[in-house]
């Protein structure tokens, strides 16, 4: 039987609330959360280290098959918790029965990419989490995260990402790292005041594509860094679009690109 949890001075209770609501704690310790059945079925499925795993007894029978799972095959640590506990750690409104504590070890970036994502001061959870999302649906090489932009491993993000950190490489990193890792490949930056429309743009060749924050978009660096500005070209009113949204255009047109590129 799991071992039960039943204070709220618990040391892994603490831990799992400072990973909640810390950035510092998260990198110092080098652990994140991930919340429900099927985003820790994700982790799980791509062989992602678990440290621990909390749960109550209003998890599902497919819950309960998980917990199976990682205790027989892959022998992690399981705690059993209440309901109000979980409630008390948990990030969500509505939890799932269960929270996991994973090792944060982003994949390795490839050593010569072709398509990679630059968010630029990108401060909102969810955007984020979505644009990580499209860039692991989209054939995204990885993502980088210069400075300015939301940790990519807060809860929000996490669970906005549906499972995006457990198989695209996402990594925060300096400029002058940024410069070097991409050595010489073109960046294209999205910019609604630009000329050149995505549609014209050669988006076949291996290049990188450099998206700015919700409200400021890009910054200084980021405008300086990119050898060419982009625009999406819209028919209505709209000034510009959500950054989510905005890198989501820019992420498949690229993928358009080069599946026609291919098919000639």
């Amino acid at each position: 039987m799991p071992e039960k949890i039943i204070s709220s001075n618990n040391s892994k209770i603490k831990l799992v609330r400072s990973l909640q609501s810390k950035r510092r704690r998260r990198q110092s310790e080098g652990f994140f959360i991930a919340e429900g059945v099927r985003l820790i079925e994700e982790a799980t499925s791509a062989h992602w280290p678990v440290k621990f795993v909390l749960y109550d007894e209003t998890l599902s029978g497919r819950g309960i098959d998980l917990l199976t799972k990682l205790n027989s095959e892959h022998q992690v640590e399981i705690y059993e918790i209440s309901p109000a506990l979980m409630t008390e750690v948990s990030d969500t409104e509505s939890p799932q029965g269960i929270l996991a504590v994973l090792e944060q070890t982003p994949l390795t970036l490839p050593q010569h990419p072709t398509f990679i994502l630059i968010t630029d001061q990108v401060r909102d959870p969810g955007n984020l989490g979505t644009i990580l999302r499209t860039a692991e649906a989209t054939g995204v090489d990885g993502v980088l995260l210069s400075p300015g932009t939301v940790d990519a491993f807060s809860p929000k993000v996490v669970r906005a990402g549906m499972g995006a950190h457990f198989h695209l490489p996402i990594q925060s990193r300096p400029w002058d790292e940024i410069r070097a890792y991409l050595q010489g490949l073109p960046v294209f930056l999205a910019d609604s005041g630009a000329i050149l429309s995505i549609w014209e743009a050669d988006l076949t060749q291996p290049c990188a594509l450099l998206v700015g924050g919700e409200a400021f978009g890009a910054s200084a660096a980021g405008e300086a860094f990119a050898a060419q500005k982009v625009t999406i070209p819209m028919q209505g009113r709209a000034e510009s679009l959500n950054a989510a949204v905005a890198a989501a255009i820019l992420m498949t047109e690229v993928s358009r690109q080069r599946y026609t590129f291919n098919k000639e």
